[in-house]
């Protein structure tokens, strides 16, 4: 598909199709209805010969291609955000100086890290720092400026404002080239394995323990990926990989809220105002639901 062009308007409409998996949420979305929806997803496959979505009875699945297409449509979709923001955005201030932000490697690596070019168009001289740590900084110290995470602050938090700016929805995965009814799965260690992920594997699993257990998600993607097991990852993550599948086996639907925190005393801080916006702007890539 590399060489193919696509209207931005098609885009969207596929774009919600993807990530709401049929008709009707993707019609609810867009604000208009399942058979003009359905219409342009035929009109796109016909233009560009290839099938995009598998329709099935519990709604839309993408194919092969669909998955290729999704990946580029969605650096499309953060590029035409960012051009948006930036036509409507006042004059102001030139944003400068350092911002910290503490959040998991995941979504340091798969979320934030891959889209910062972005963040750099608007605000060239802020330089960012990356604080990765599984568990969380203290904010009052000032270990850094802002969180990003997928567990709720304290409530009794008062020095802290925290906005839910999103979810993480995840689903089974496992490598496209291996039989995807094996009982092999991939799952978390330790004191994370209380995880919802980690629950959900193992209801689905009968209880049976898993091949590999392991803290990092990015090592889980990556044992995935070389046929170790199923593993339950974010579907932002698996349906933009073409060597992953979702797989047939049922398992519990998990969705994580997405939180950012910052100090009080730092929301007036134009640097932190540009990397929350920018993180609310990313975070929207994250949600698509489970089918």
């Amino acid at each position: 598909m590399k060489n193919l062009s696509f209207d931005w308007n098609e885009l969207k409409f596929f774009l919600a199709v993807a990530r709401s998996g049929g008709l009707s949420g993707a019609a609810a979305v867009l604000g208009t209805s399942a058979s003009t929806v359905s219409r342009h997803i035929d009109a796109l496959e016909r233009r560009i010969g290839r099938k995009l979505f598998l329709r099935q009875q519990s709604g839309y699945a993408l194919t092969d291609e669909g998955n290729e297409l999704l990946a580029q449509a969605g650096q499309v979709e953060q590029a035409m955000a960012v051009a948006a923001h930036a036509a409507h955005r006042p004059a102001q201030q030139e944003v400068t100086g350092v911002v910290r932000l503490a959040t998991t490697e995941m979504l340091a690596q798969y979320l934030v890290a891959p889209r910062l070019a972005a963040l750099r168009t608007l605000h060239p001289a802020l330089r960012v720092e990356l604080d990765i740590a599984m568990g969380a900084v203290n904010l009052s110290r000032r270990e850094a400026d802002l969180a990003l995470r997928m567990a709720a602050p304290d409530d009794g938090a008062g020095d802290y404002i925290a906005k839910r700016i999103g979810k993480v929805d995840f689903a089974l995965y496992s490598a496209a080239a291996v039989p995807h009814d094996r009982d092999d799965y991939i799952s978390w260690d330790g004191a994370w394995d209380g995880l919802p992920m980690a629950a959900s594997l193992r209801a689905s699993f009968d209880g049976v323990p898993p091949v590999l257990a392991c803290n990092s998600l990015p090592t889980q993607i990556a044992a995935a990926r070389a046929g170790v097991g199923a593993a339950m990852l974010p579907c932002f993550i698996g349906d933009a990989d073409p060597a992953l599948l979702r797989t047939q086996r049922q398992a519990a639907p998990v969705s994580r809220d997405l939180w950012l925190v910052c100090h009080r005393d730092l929301k007036a801080s134009l640097r932190v105002q540009a990397m929350a916006a920018f993180l609310t702007e990313v975070a929207g890539v994250c949600h698509a639901r489970v089918l």
